[in-house]
């Protein structure tokens, strides 16, 4: 009963702050997504049909063995039944399940029952333990029952859909993979369909993953990672996945997403999926798991913190070396003139904290093509360490903007860093990152365009710096990365030339951020487009060159968005 409290304070407050126009929007927004989620599982759920054929597919000798590890602590004996069955079923049979029982005297009748399953299916293991362990400890020893070529991690109270191991192998089979995951599905006991959230999940990104175990389940790797990474680790007991996971992508050579739910996550009262707080050890544990792992790494004076909005996602601070130079553009895009500009210019100056900065100011003589002209010429002669692109004059919202964009920027692996970027209005959301394909054009668009900037996005997407395909309005890029990608391209006009050169960084192997943590103020709502760069007249003819250029890109789909959802619309609404 206190989480709908809690949905129903949330709903009041927003009620008294965005008025009844827009939480009724809100509302029928909401009811819909439900009802494509609904239809999205009942879709992509396997027939009979389908996975009689799964199981009919001809069995070679190089099919990995699974062994789904399952640690037990007085599981309800009703729901550890439908937890085996959902092993059981599955299409795929090539399979052991390993249960590793440390419930206490109180709770025989798990043994029992794991007992008479086994009795029926020999592929069924089981090892009562002296004492619990404790959940890594449990876990470890399911493991040490394992004797599978590859790893799948399964709660005890959690389902699996009947095709999840046919997906993983067919995924090991056609890419070699040796860590894979799937997206998942949250749903209110005991009903599937009552459904919380379905967590349709980006490709692999390292940043991503320090701020938010995203990965979470399924999570199936090869034994031989295991050996290499280390077992659990009890000391990071409720966080104890994240920090395995940690250590196993560090070590994978080939790591795979299926983008199918494939894992359902039973909500219950006091689980994690229900609500975080009741487990306040599992996040201290995740804050220490991230910072170990950023220690033994190379980054010895990483700092871990729980974000403002959700304490299981994380904020990670490090200082700054040295005293580096930056170089900030500012592209007049309203048009100024030029004492205005000239004062707006002198606050924003003024009252940003980093003081070692050369402003450039960018005429906008002559139109957005001719100033643009200007910006390519001006940022090929740069001298500073770091340059800033702004496409306007911005007020200030956060002083340490350029510190907190020096401080991602500077990472060796990190191409382009983007700022957030409100609206003048301080409220509404101009820039959140770029996702590839977005948009009427399908070239390349703004997520979350013109949303309350209070929002948390699609899985607090909003609350943590997070990768991206690219950035756009306000970013930066050390000079040398910049020079090594070749600069701006001068085939584009008035549009598309900073995403052109965020994915040209990406092709040379950087990988590009956003950080809600910098934050600027520019623009009226009115005068831009969900698409980036739409608003402008030569957008067509520069939507071309891009598409010409990046077709394989476009078509492969953006690895920081999920296939399963919309390019039509910004929000991650199901396509």
């Amino acid at each position: 009963m206190a989480g709908i409290g809690a949905l129903t304070r949330k709903g009041m407050d927003f009620l008294r702050t965005r008025g009844v126009r827009q939480t009724a929007r809100r509302a029928v927004l909401h009811f819909q997504r439900k009802a494509s989620e609904r239809r999205y599982v009942r879709r992509m759920t396997p027939g009979p049909e389908q996975l009689e054929a799964q199981r009919n597919r001809g069995a070679s000798p190089s099919d990995p063995l699974f062994s789904v590890i399952v640690p037990l602590y007085n599981t309800p004996l009703d729901l550890l039944e439908q937890t085996i069955g959902s092993v059981r079923r599955q299409s795929y049979e090539k399979w052991e399940l390993c249960l590793a029982d440390g419930s206490d005297g109180d709770h025989g009748g798990v043994g029992a029952f794991c007992q008479a399953q086994a009795a029926q299916d020999s592929r069924i293991r089981y090892r009562k333990l002296e004492r619990n362990e404790g959940i890594s400890g449990n876990t470890n020893a399911a493991l040490a029952m394992a004797a599978g070529d590859y790893i799948a991690l399964f709660d005890h109270d959690d389902l699996l859909m009947p095709h999840a191991l046919f997906e993983m192998a067919e995924a090991i089979r056609d890419q070699g993979a040796d860590f894979l995951y799937s997206d998942e599905m949250i749903f209110r006991s005991p009903r599937i369909l009552n459904i919380v959230g379905i967590r349709f999940k980006q490709d692999f990104m390292p940043e991503d993953l320090l701020t938010n175990n995203y990965i979470c389940h399924l999570t199936v790797f090869r034994r031989e990672l295991l050996e290499k990474a280390g077992a659990f680790r009890s000391a990071y007991d409720g966080s104890q996945d994240h920090d395995l996971i940690l250590r196993l992508t560090a070590q994978a050579r080939r790591i795979v997403h299926v983008p199918k739910v494939l894992y359902l996550w039973r909500s219950i009262p006091g689980s994690t999926a229900s609500d975080v707080h009741t487990k306040e050890y599992a996040i201290d544990a995740g804050r220490r798991a991230v910072a170990d792992f950023l220690h033994s790494h190379g980054r010895p004076a990483a700092r871990v913190e729980s974000s403002p909005v959700f304490p299981t996602m994380y904020r990670i601070t490090e200082p700054l070396e040295g005293n580096p130079s930056v170089g900030v553009f500012l592209l007049n895009r309203e048009g100024l003139p030029g004492e205005e500009a000239a004062q707006r210019i002198a606050a924003l100056r003024a009252e940003t904290s980093w003081k070692r900065c050369a402003w450039h100011p960018v005429s906008a003589e002559g139109g957005r093509e001719a100033s643009l002209a200007r910006l390519r010429e001006e940022a090929a002669r740069a001298e500073e360490d770091y340059l800033v692109f702004l496409d306007g004059i911005p007020a200030l919202r956060t002083p340490d903007w350029i510190q907190e964009m020096l401080m991602l920027a500077s990472q060796e692996a990190v191409g382009a860093v983007g700022a957030k970027v409100r609206f003048e209005n301080g409220r509404d959301l101009r820039h959140a990152g770029i996702i590839l394909g977005l948009g009427r054009g399908g070239v390349a668009g703004r997520p979350y365009f013109d949303r309350f900037d209070d929002e948390v996005g699609f899985f607090g997407q909003l609350a943590i710096v997070r990768n991206v395909m690219a950035v756009t309005d306000a970013w930066m890029v050390g000079r040398r990365k910049f020079a090594e990608a070749g600069g701006f391209d001068p085939a584009y006009a008035e549009s598309l030339f900073d995403v052109d050169l965020c994915l040209k960084l990406r092709a040379k192997g950087l990988r590009n951020l956003w950080t809600p943590d910098a934050c600027l103020c520019m623009g009226r709502a009115g005068d831009f487009r969900m698409e980036a760069g739409g608003e402008w007249p030569a957008y067509p003819r520069d939507s071309a060159v891009f598409r010409e250029k990046w077709a394989g890109e476009i078509a492969r789909g953006d690895p920081c968005y999920n296939p399963n959802l919309s390019l039509k619309y910004e929000d991650w609404r199901l396509a």
